[in-house]
């Protein structure tokens, strides 16, 4: 009996979600996608579940869509496509997603990074959006992810030459936010996801919500709707910012006196 194509598990309030098909480099069949866009469902529905990262088995992240395994889903109708191919941000889902990437992320792999909020890279990382290669054009967002996170000219390099980026190359164009070496890469995208909940998660989501949505505003009407989330903030939340107001003077208030 094979194994599941993802790995899921609670780390207390971190979803850990591995992709789990080595041996093709965990490329997603129909299956895979399936019970991917499910994993995402149940971490948007659970109240308990607060971040979510990913990484993948063996020795790449994930190299995209499995051509043999997927044959048809490349034929069906877009809409279809859009439906089954899903990243947490496709999705809209409100909570913070981080991709540990190490090895390759390629076509549909790159793209799932893309589709999360952070990214951080082992040494041995390479990006890559290749479908030009092979006379196609990305279908899993990597033309409107990768134009809102990195300059225009960045986003052209990749996308027209199709050409792989390494670890630092992605650091500097901002494509990820940390490099860190590979024995190393779990840990600290867990210990980033533990630091994100050890805020509030009520700011948290607010956050989230107010620069998604405020960029694709113009600059006064994201003002306004940043003013409109602190104050949902102030109000979902007041107990909970006074409380923590009054631990963060007790604390400086004994750092004073030490």
């Amino acid at each position: 009996m094979s194994e599941a194509p993802l790995r899921w598990e609670r780390r207390g309030h971190v979803a850990l979600l591995t992709l789990n098909r080595p041996s093709a480099l965990n490329a997603f069949d129909l299956d895979m996608m399936r019970a991917h866009r499910e994993r995402l469902q149940e971490f948007a529905d659970d109240d308990d579940l607060w971040v979510l990262v990913y990484t993948g088995q063996g020795r790449a992240f994930s190299a995209g869509v499995d051509v043999k395994g997927a044959a048809e889903f490349l034929e069906w109708d877009a809409q279809d496509r859009l439906d089954l191919w899903v990243t947490p941000n496709s999705l809209g889902i409100n909570k913070p997603s981080i991709a540990a990437v190490h090895g390759y992320a390629y076509g549909g792999g790159c793209e799932l990074a893309l589709g999360c909020d952070i990214r951080i890279a082992a040494e041995d990382a390479r990006f890559a959006l290749t479908e030009v290669r092979l006379g196609a054009m990305p279908g899993g967002g990597g033309t409107q992810w990768l134009p809102r996170l990195l300059a225009a000219g960045d986003a052209y390099l990749m996308l027209l030459t199709g050409e792989p980026v390494d670890a630092q190359q992605a650091l500097q164009m901002r494509l990820v936010q940390r490099v860190v070496p590979n024995g190393e890469l779990l840990d600290a995208a867990l210990g980033i996801a533990n630091t994100i909940c050890e805020n509030g998660q009520t700011a948290v989501r607010l956050v989230k919500e107010a620069v998604q949505l405020g960029a694709a505003l113009p600059i006064s009407e994201a003002l306004m709707l940043e003013q409109i989330c602190f104050q949902r903030a102030r109000t979902l939340a007041g107990p909970e910012i006074e409380e923590r107001i009054r631990r963060f003077a007790e604390k400086n208030a004994k750092k004073s006196k030490g």
